[in-house]
């Protein structure tokens, strides 16, 4: 299962078998049926590993991770987010590229067991999911509503911060604060999750990733490649090779 959740992304299921790799964006990596052994140097993983359930990976690091059971989840999260200062907060392990023991791990991880077992999991199990997280919920603002409501619904638009303000009744410096403060990211970052989750729904729905990236807004197959692999450390068609259901959230 993969759900766009605003300026976030959740994938359940079985692992990649992934490289040493890197992500633009915070990743938090949960064992569900056993633990994760994350590479002390991923450069060298003879080195040994670190064993975990919960682990927190900053953005831009090298990491290598071997999953030891069937399943996991992958919560990504942007850098520029205020969910990744939550999520560090919460780590009883801090670290400078990689936390672990994140609060109330046990409850995540049975939490996210049970909707990868439910194929309408998702709707039901967010607000919890959310509050076992530490995620606050977001300030309410018709304003900004509208505009993020533009950008899910037409993310492939063209339409400059300024227009964008002027759509909200605001001035471009207020209203980036107030969107920011709203969603959790800036305007550009959001657009580019809202591009990316129309480009993985519309490839996950059956269309080729050619389709799938210029419906989206990006502006070749190549762009959407190299931005999706710069996010999640990994290949579009990687992912949609295993048939995800992607939900949006």
């Amino acid at each position: 299962m993969l759900v766009g959740w605003g300026a976030r992304a959740l994938y359940v299921g079985p692992g990649f078998g992934l490289s040493p790799h890197r992500n633009a964006v915070a990743v938090l990596a949960v064992g569900l049926d056993g633990p994760l052994e994350l590479a002390k140097d991923a450069r060298d993983p003879g080195k040994g590993f670190y064993s975990c359930r919960t682990a927190l990976i900053e953005p831009n690091r090298l990491h290598f991770i071997q999953i030891a059971g069937p399943e996991c989840a992958f919560l990504y999260v942007d850098a520029l987010g205020r969910d990744l200062a939550t999520l560090r907060r919460r780590c009883r392990q801090p670290g400078p590229a990689l936390s672990m023991a994140l609060e109330g791990e046990q409850e995540l991880i049975a939490l996210l067991a049970r909707m990868s077992r439910s194929a309408d999991g998702w709707g039901r199990a967010s607000p919890s999911l959310a509050t076992a997280l530490g995620f606050e919920s977001s300030p309410s603002d018709e304003r900004i509503a509208r505009v993020v409501d533009d950008l899910m619904r037409a993310p492939a638009l063209e339409t400059d911060t300024a227009a964008l303000a002027a759509r909200a009744g605001l001035s471009v410096s207020r209203f980036q604060h107030l969107f920011k403060a709203t969603t959790g990211v800036p305007v550009r970052r959001f657009r580019l999750w809202a591009r990316m989750r129309r480009a993985i729904a519309v490839a996950a729905a059956g269309a080729t990733i050619t389709h799938a990236a210029l419906e989206a807004g990006f502006s070749s197959p190549a762009h959407f490649a190299s931005a999706f692999r710069e996010m999640f450390g990994i290949a579009p068609t990687q992912l949609l090779a295993g048939a995800p259901i992607f939900v949006e959230g």
